[in-house]
C-alpha cells in the first residue's frame, strides 16, 4: 500500500512508533545484539542463481506485455467491427496511498454519477493499479456503479485489526515487519473470493487487461502480473490465492507490512518502483503503437484516453523540520516519492505529446488528485474519519469533471505544431 513515506503509509502508527523508539541507544542496543541472533527462513541463492532468475523472470515479463498489446489490439479490431467506426481506447491508472485509497474509492463512485456519458467513468479497456491502487484497480476493472460502490464501503469502514502491532518487541530483525495485518488480509481475500475473481475472468475475455505491479526484493525490481488473464486460470482454490497475493504483495509496505512470497520469489509494496504504471513507449516495435502501425498502414489511430487517480496530494504540507534523524526520515521519504510520482506523470503526458505531435494521433492524459489544502481530520492511519473524509471528497470531485487536469491532448499537439509542448506539474484539481 506504498508507504505514503512511500506513498501510502504515513509514519503515524508502527512506523513512526519504531523511528521514536529506535532513537533510544537502548532500544539500538537489543537490536544489534539481536541482529546477531537472527536467521533466514529462505535458503539463500547464489548470485549466478539470481542472475539466472532475473533473465527468466525478464522473459516472462516480455511475454506477458506482447501478449497483452495483442489483446488490446485484438478488442481494438472487435469493437470497430460491432460498431463501425474506430472505438476510444480508455486506460486508468490508479496510485498508491495507503489508506488515503479512499480518496480513488470515492472518486470512482462520483465519476460514475457525471451527467454528461463523454465525461462519465467509462468502460475500461485496461485497468492498472499499485498499493492500494492494485485493491481499487478490480473494482474499476468491473466498470460497475455497483463495484464502485463496493469498493468505497470497504474504505469507508477500516476495521481496528487491519493493522496490529507485533508488540513490545515489533523492530526485532528476526520480524518479517514491524506491524501484521490480519484483519486487512481477510478481508481482502473475503471481498476479492473466488465469485468476484471469475466476475475479473468474465471481463477479461473480452480482451480488457487488468495490470497490478509489486516489487521483486531479491531483484530489487519492478514485477507486473496481467490479472485478468490470472483470474481466468483461477480455478482452484491454489489459483485463487495466487491472485489475492498478487494483490496483497502489490500493498505490502516494506518493513511495516509483511513481504509476501509467490513462489521463489518475495514482494514488497509496487510503489517502490513505480507508484503509477502507464506507459506508452512510441519506439518499442513491440508496444501498441508500432504494432499499430504495423498490422493497420493508413488507418487512422484510435483515440486514447489516459486517466490517472492520485490517492495523494501533488505538493507537500510545509512543516517545520527538527534536525533530528527521526524528524527527517518520514519528510524525505514523503518528498521522494511524490517528485518521483509526478516525473512518472510528466513522462508518460511528454510521451503523449511526442506521439501526438509525430504520428498526429489523439491521446489525451488526465490527472486528479487529493487538494492541497484537504487535512486529515484526525492523527494517525486507517482512522475511519479520515478514511470517511477522503471517500466523502472523492465522491465530489468524481462528479465534476473539472477535476480533471488536462496534460496532454492531441488537440493541443496540433495547434502547438512546430513548437515544443510544455508539460505543466499536476495541480490539485478545484474545490
Amino acid at each position: 500500500m506504498t508507504n505514503r513515506s512511500t506513498t501510502a503509509f504515513p509514519p503515524a502508527g508502527p512506523l513512526r512508533r519504531s523511528i521514536r523508539l529506535l532513537s533510544h541507544s537502548a532500544a539500538v542496543g537489543v537490536l544489534l545484539l539481536a541482529a546477531g541472533c537472527s536467521s533466514s527462513a529462505r535458503p539463500e541463492q547464489t548470485e549466478a542463481e539470481l542472475v539466472a532468475h532475473a533473465a527468466a523472470d525478464a522473459e516472462e515479463s516480455r511475454v506477458v506485455f506482447e501478449r497483452s498489446v495483442g489483446r488490446m489490439l485484438e478488442r481494438v479490431e472487435r469493437r470497430a467491427s460491432e460498431t463501425g467506426s474506430a472505438p476510444t481506447i480508455d486506460l486508468l491508472a490508479i496510485s498508491g496511498g495507503g489508506d488515503w485509497g479512499a480518496f480513488g474509492a470515492g472518486f470512482l463512485v462520483g465519476w460514475g454519477k457525471v451527467a454528461d456519458p463523454a465525461q462519465r467513468r467509462p468502460d475500461f479497456d485496461a485497468v492498472t493499479g499499485v498499493s492500494t491502487g492494485a485493491l481499487l484497480a478490480p473494482f474499476a476493472y468491473l466498470s460497475t456503479d455497483e463495484a464502485a460502490q463496493h469498493v468505497e464501503t470497504f474504505y469507508r469502514n477500516p476495521q481496528k485489526d487491519w493493522v496490529r502491532d507485533r508488540g513490545m518487541f515489533f523492530f526485532l530483525p528476526s520480524n518479517p515487519s514491524f506491524a501484521e495485518i490480519p484483519g486487512l488480509e481477510r478481508d481482502i481475500r473475503a471481498t476479492i473470493d473466488q465469485r468476484f475473481i471469475q466476475q475479473m475472468a468474465g471481463e477479461a475475455r473480452k480482451g480488457k487487461l487488468l495490470i497490478v505491479s509489486a516489487t521483486d526484493l531479491d531483484l530489487g525490481r519492478q514485477k507486473f502480473w496481467e490479472l485478468g488473464a490470472e483470474a481466468e486460470g483461477a480455478d482452484s482454490p491454489d489459483r485463487v490465492d495466487r491472485v489475492q497475493r498478487m494483490l496483497l504483495s502489490s500493498a505490502a509496505i516494506p518493513a511495516v507490512f509483511p513481504p509476501i512470497q509467490i513462489e521463489d520469489s518475495i514482494y514488497g509494496d509496487g510503489g517502490v518502483t513505480a507508484n503509477v504504471f502507464l506507459r506508452l513507449d512510441p519506439r518499442d516495435p513491440k508496444g501498441f503503437i508500432q504494432r499499430w502501425k504495423a498490422a493497420y498502414p493508413g488507418r487512422p489511430f484510435p483515440k486514447v484516453r489516459y486517466w490517472v487517480i492520485v490517492n495523494n496530494q501533488f505538493t507537500h504540507v510545509p512543516k517545520t523540520v527538527q534536525p533530528r534523524w527521526p524528524s527527517v526520515v518520514a519528510p524525505s521519504l514523503e518528498t521522494a516519492v511524490r517528485s518521483a510520482t509526478i516525473a512518472e506523470i510528466r513522462w508518460l503526458a511528454s510521451e503523449a505529446n511526442y506521439v501526438n505531435a509525430v504520428f498526429g494521433t489523439d491521446i489525451d492524459v488526465r490527472v486528479v488528485g487529493i487538494p492541497s489544502d484537504w487535512r486529515p481530520p484526525v492523527e494517525g492511519s486507517f482512522q475511519r474519519e479520515t478514511m470517511v473524509s477522503l471517500a466523502d471528497l472523492g465522491r465530489k470531485l468524481g462528479a465534476d469533471p473539472a477535476s480533471w487536469q488536462l496534460l496532454a491532448s492531441g488537440e493541443r499537439a496540433r495547434s502547438a505544431a512546430g513548437s515544443a509542448p510544455i508539460v505543466p506539474v499536476p495541480t490539485e484539481p478545484k474545490r
